[in-house]
């Protein structure tokens, strides 16, 4: 599988912590087009930087989703009040592909630059919640989101180029597995849904093979199923990271949960990162949440309740 290793492109982004400000230094140097796709937005300075792109004759154009568990009000809300403001904004709508939702989180900056992100530009999400992004300043990556947004605000099929962009419900699945089956030796991953019996098979064959498996997530009842097969929950954030870190070496952001919908039938973005430095800053906040966790019950332990 091909990685992206161009790091001098990319910039981590780590939440909380890095905040609103990645987001609002790529909106404040746009020169000539932004776009986005909303899942959820609230948070008062992303809006008013892309109010001020507009004032500054940037063409700004939002997909917003309204099929977003308890914020359709809000998100219609939010279409209605930046449609006034003079964002170009549409309802993702597939005419010609059956995609239960639009969980994507991603912005281009003109034609050079993108943000691929776990987390919604919201205030939780901003500072109280375990996520990251990157900032990928390429452009063959951003003309690929941009025929991406593009066809969605059409109601397009998309067919992906071969590049490390993961992309549901086209390679998503094919891709995490390859990520997943590559480790040798450690596998760390944050996702509060872990689901999918598939992806759950090869991480207990990974753990039962020697492969040190560490999950910290929400609703997972498998720790200690087979031999270094562990499992943990966050104590001091919410989780909404979707990350998974291989071998401290190679590593996946994304919207992605690891379960059927989310591979299968979303539409969902992310990339597959190799690097060793910046998958060894993931692994260290990993680490650091680790140490603050709260064990889950064993399979037994779970059995006997």
């Amino acid at each position: 599988m091909d990685y992206y290793q161009q790091v001098h492109n990319l910039s981590l982004i780590i939440q909380p912590g890095d905040s609103f400000f990645p987001i609002v230094d790529a909106i404040d140097s746009s020169s000539h087009s932004i776009k986005m796709t909303i899942f959820r937005m609230n948070d008062p300075i992303v809006r008013d930087a892309l109010i001020y792109a507009v004032a500054r004759k940037v063409k700004v154009q939002a997909l917003v989703a309204m099929d977003s568990k308890g914020w359709t009000k809000r998100n219609k809300k939010l279409a209605e009040e930046l449609s006034k403001l003079g964002i170009e904004v549409r309802v993702p709508r597939s005419r010609k592909e059956k995609l239960k939702k639009y969980h994507y989180k991603m912005m281009t900056i003109d034609d050079s630059q993108s943000l691929i992100l776990t987390f919604n530009p919201t205030q939780q999400n901003l500072h109280y919640a375990r996520d990251f992004g990157v900032l990928v300043r390429d452009h063959q990556i951003t003309t690929e989101l941009n025929r991406l947004f593009d066809a969605d605000w059409h109601g397009n099929i998309f067919r992906p180029e071969n590049l490390p962009i993961v992309i549901s419900p086209y390679n998503s699945r094919k891709k995490l597995l390859e990520l997943l089956a590559s480790a040798q030796n450690t596998i760390r991953i944050m996702d509060a849904k872990i689901h999918d019996q598939e992806v759950l098979g090869l991480l207990l064959r990974k753990a039962a093979s020697g492969c040190d498996v560490r999950i910290i997530t929400r609703d997972n009842y498998y720790n200690e199923v087979v031999t270094n097969f562990h499992v943990r929950t966050l104590a001091r954030y919410k989780l909404h990271a979707k990350c998974i870190v291989v071998d401290g070496a190679r590593f996946f952001v994304g919207s992605q949960n690891l379960r059927p919908v989310s591979l299968d039938r979303r539409r969902e973005l992310g990339i597959v990162i190799e690097d060793t430095a910046l998958a060894r800053r993931i692994e260290r906040v990993f680490d650091e949440d680790w140490a603050n966790t709260t064990e889950m019950r064993t399979a037994l332990e779970a059995k006997a309740i």
